[in-house]
């Protein structure tokens, strides 16, 4: 009503010789069409908070210059790396033990929550980065809300990048991981694949190549904004694009000159360059998200239907006003802790631990009777949490308080006294 009043008092003043700038047509409210999707059955989360839009925006105001004009070499990328290492020294949850090893001849890190659900699954996690940065530190606060939200054993591959080696070793690598945990594992058919972005990519590598290599495919897949292609900013492709690209992070000019170091001549990647091409390989249970005007969309709403027309089970989510790969940032964002509580419900559905939910819920509505926030800890007079042989209880019973020795000391546990919802239209 507001709106409608504004317009009548001062869109006749044209003929006054009056006429809004442009800079203030830009500050006034402007409505947002309803989202759309080339893949119908995608749910569509068209709501978003406002600590999401703040980060989209400063992703792109300090971020993304940066990502358009710092050259591309090995040193700047060694820079890069260099500075992820600090991430080493990030807060961690006192209720996780870090174990590193080595899983086929790869350095992984693997770690169970002590708070989460009991569980035979095991989770293999592929960090993301463009295939140039990130590591195990930099995405091990993900793999602690996965192992607290599913109860796995999360173990977390660092894999081979930019200089050392091309995208085709960062495959060899990630396969040498999943047959080193094919051979270890004591539940095999409970193992589940996962990553962001880059990690993305090699989490579909796997499933291609585990078919075509004769091993066991992964029980479920699980992709945040996974990289489809080596070219996703082309358009001459058979993907059909419904919104422009407005990518908060990487301008797609800057790929061609990503792609040369990616795959240089003389580097082979095994089976197929890009996932995209290799659906009629890939039969996993497949969890994917990706937002409404990144350039990677198009490709994880193409891939969903090639897979849903194979009878593939497919879920996939794209949520409106969010970064790249905004899963990661569960620490901050309140859509990026219900992305991982839906991916963690998928995999305990895909390996039998959990049984399948309602489509309302699935579609993003989580009543406060019915289900946990996992990564929260809220307390009022009628509602509180207690931990039974391992498994999380909600009802109506006395607020819980820790003792001197349950006290929680994690980050990821804040006394709030509220909790966001986002429901699907």
């Amino acid at each position: 009503m507001m709106w409608a009043r504004f317009r009548k008092r001062f869109g006749g003043l044209s003929s006054l010789g009056y006429r809004a700038s442009e800079r203030t047509r830009l500050l006034l409210p402007r409505r947002k069409a309803p989202m759309r999707g080339v893949y119908q059955q995608a749910v569509l989360h068209d709501t978003y908070s406002i600590r999401a839009r703040v980060v989209q925006r400063a992703v792109r105001l300090f971020m993304q210059p940066v990502l358009r004009y710092a050259p591309i070499t090995p040193a700047t990328i060694r820079a890069v790396r260099a500075l992820d290492r600090t991430s080493a020294k990030a807060p961690r949850s006192r209720y996780v033990e870090p174990i590193g090893y080595q899983l086929g001849g790869i350095r992984v890190e693997s770690m169970t929550h002590r708070l989460g659900p009991t569980s035979d699954m095991t989770i293999l996690y592929f960090h993301g980065g463009a295939f140039m940065s990130g590591s195990i530190d930099t995405h091990r606060r993900i793999c602690e809300r996965l192992a607290r939200l599913t109860g796995a054993n999360v173990i977390s591959v660092d894999y081979v990048q930019l200089p050392e080696g091309a995208v085709a070793d960062s495959v060899q690598d990630a396969m040498r991981a999943y047959e080193g945990l094919l051979a270890m594992c004591l539940e095999p058919g409970k193992i589940v694949v996962a990553g962001d972005s880059a990690g993305g990519y090699l989490t579909m590598k796997v499933a291609e190549l585990a078919t075509r290599r004769g091993l066991q495919a992964p029980a479920a897949l699980l992709c945040f904004s996974p990289l489809l292609s080596l070219d996703p900013e082309r358009q001459d492709k058979a993907v059909e694009r419904i919104h422009p690209v407005n990518d908060a992070y990487l301008p797609p000019k800057r790929l061609p000159k990503i792609r040369a170091l990616w795959n240089p001549e003389g580097s082979t990647i095994e089976g197929f360059a890009s996932p995209f091409h290799a659906s009629a390989y890939i039969d996993s249970p497949l969890f994917m998200t990706a937002v409404e005007d990144e350039m990677l969309r198009p490709e994880v709403e193409a891939m969903s239907l090639l897979l849903a027309n194979r009878d593939v089970q497919v879920e996939t989510h794209i949520w409106r006003k969010q970064v790249h790969a905004f899963p990661v940032l569960a620490d901050i964002l309140p859509e990026s802790r219900h992305a991982l509580r839906l991916a963690a419900d998928f995999a305990r559905i895909a390996v039998g631990e959990l049984e399948r939910a309602v489509p309302e819920e699935l579609s993003g509505f989580e009543p406060v009777e019915e289900r946990l926030i996992a990564d929260e800890v809220w307390l009022d007079e009628s509602l509180a949490e207690s931990f039974v042989d391992g498994e999380t209880l909600v009802g109506e019973i006395e607020p819980w308080e820790p003792s001197a020795e349950e006290e929680i000391l994690d980050g990821e546990f804040k006394v709030e006294g509220r909790r966001w919802f986002h429901r699907a239209p």
